[in-house]
């Protein structure tokens, strides 16, 4: 199990990827899966994705977690070669990046979900500087919540750096994935690489939760 850091900062210098408080937190290197095509929820979907032969063009991301009592923060770093900040007339969509958290504790991962077990997960898009949560309860099947979530993104030569932040608590809606110091919850990763034509359910994400406990 992963144990995550607490550690004493600004949380303006936590936010940015390029600090150097980033450099005591040990990465953890993430291999990424494609979305399984079966999962899609519409026959058209599946159809037009069918023949792709790279779903997921982002393979691998580095995850470096920690806390300061009050948010937790998580930093991802991949490799990608084009910046895709907004779409165009030829099927490159912005890039993203997710980290997701089982509200229940049984929840898929790879259905984002399910009607039983949902899951909260926090989203980054370059077209955007905000930050955005959203609920699920299986493919296709994502709202917003009401939360805040702060992020902060960067390009360091053909990478990617970004930062992603919550109030432990959450909105208390039974929505959104609640933390505390001590306490034991899962993570995973998902990232969209928009010049693969990659957007909604089409991405690199983690197979399995990370398990993780916040130090106290």
């Amino acid at each position: 199990m992963l144990v995550v850091k607490k550690v004493t900062a600004a949380q303006q210098e936590l936010l940015d990827p390029t600090s150097s408080v980033w450099s005591s937190i040990k990465p953890l290197a993430l291999e990424l899966k494609p979305t399984p095509i079966g999962n899609q929820p519409t026959p058209y979907t599946r159809t037009a994705w069918k023949d792709k032969k790279v779903i997921n063009a982002v393979s691998h991301v580095d995850a470096q977690v920690c806390h300061d009592g009050q948010k937790l923060y998580i930093r991802l770093d991949w490799r990608d070669p084009t910046e895709n900040r907004a779409p165009d007339d030829n099927n490159v969509f912005p890039d993203g990046a997710a980290v997701l958290f089982p509200i229940g504790k049984d929840a898929p991962i790879n259905t984002m979900g399910d009607e039983k077990q949902w899951v909260n997960g926090w989203q980054w898009r370059a077209d955007s500087e905000q930050g955005r949560s959203v609920w699920a309860k299986g493919t296709g099947t994502t709202e917003p919540t009401a939360e805040t979530v702060d992020v902060k993104a960067v390009r360091k030569g053909d990478h990617w750096l970004v930062v992603l932040a919550r109030d432990l608590a959450g909105a208390g809606d039974g929505k959104s994935v609640k933390l505390a110091p001590g306490a034991a919850s899962k993570l995973g990763v998902a990232v969209w690489e928009g010049s693969n034509s990659e957007r909604a359910g089409y991405k690199g994400f983690t197979e399995n939760w990370i398990e993780f406990q916040l130090a106290e």
